[in-house]
């Protein structure tokens, strides 16, 4: 049962990440996203973070894809701040 309630939370954690990735602010739901970026610029990383822990401990056959996808969700969100911070 546990292991069930890991991979909800890490799959609802990579859908907030990726949604977060191409929002729109000026659609109905860009509030939310925004209200998520203000309440830290890093919450991409923080979710990630989460979303892998809790894969590490969730169903033993979707560990790997769902570490992977977060993977590459941080490392495109790493792209962008590096490029936003340090190269503008």
């Amino acid at each position: 049962m546990r292991q069930n309630i890991f991979s909800a939370i890490s799959i609802s954690s990579l859908l907030l990440i990726f949604f977060m990735f191409g929002y729109d602010s000026t659609k109905w739901y860009g509030n939310f996203f925004t209200f998520l970026y203000r309440v830290n610029m890093f919450m991409p990383f923080i979710l990630g973070g989460l979303g892998i822990t809790s894969a590490l401990f969730g169903i033993k056959g979707y560990r790997m894809v769902l570490v992977v996808l977060h993977l590459f969700l941080l490392l495109l969100f790493f792209c962008i701040y590096l490029k936003a911070f340090y190269i503008l």
